[in-house]
C-alpha cells in the first residue's frame, strides 16, 4: 500500500514532515479523511486537532486554530495557525 507524504508547516517553522498512512483534519465543513491515492483537494480548516498516523511511531496530534489542508496525489500539505509549538504524541 503506499504512503503519505505529510508536510505540517506553521508560519514560524516545519512542525512534521514525514511518511503516514493517514491523516485526520477539521475542515471548515466538517472533518476530512485522507488516505493514499485521495482525490486533489483544497481545503479551509476551523480550530481542532489535525491528528496524523506516520507510518511509523504513536499517532501525531496538531491542535490547530485555523489552516489550510492541500492534497496532490500523494502529498499532503497542511498550514496551520496554532499556538502550541510541538505535537502532542498518542
Amino acid at each position: 500500500m503506499a504512503d503519505l507524504e505529510v508536510h505540517v508547516i506553521a508560519p514560524e517553522r516545519r512542525l512534521w514532515r514525514g511518511k503516514a498512512t493517514s491523516v485526520v483534519a477539521p475542515a471548515a465543513m466538517g472533518e476530512i479523511g485522507i488516505l493514499p491515492k485521495h482525490e486533489p483537494v483544497l481545503a479551509l480548516m476551523r480550530a481542532g486537532t489535525v491528528r496524523v498516523h506516520p507510518t511509523k511511531g504513536d499517532k501525531l496530534e496538531f491542535p490547530i486554530d485555523d489552516g489550510l489542508l492541500s492534497v496532490d496525489g500523494d502529498v499532503v500539505m497542511i498550514l496551520v495557525h496554532t499556538r502550541q509549538a510541538t505535537p502532542a504524541a498518542r
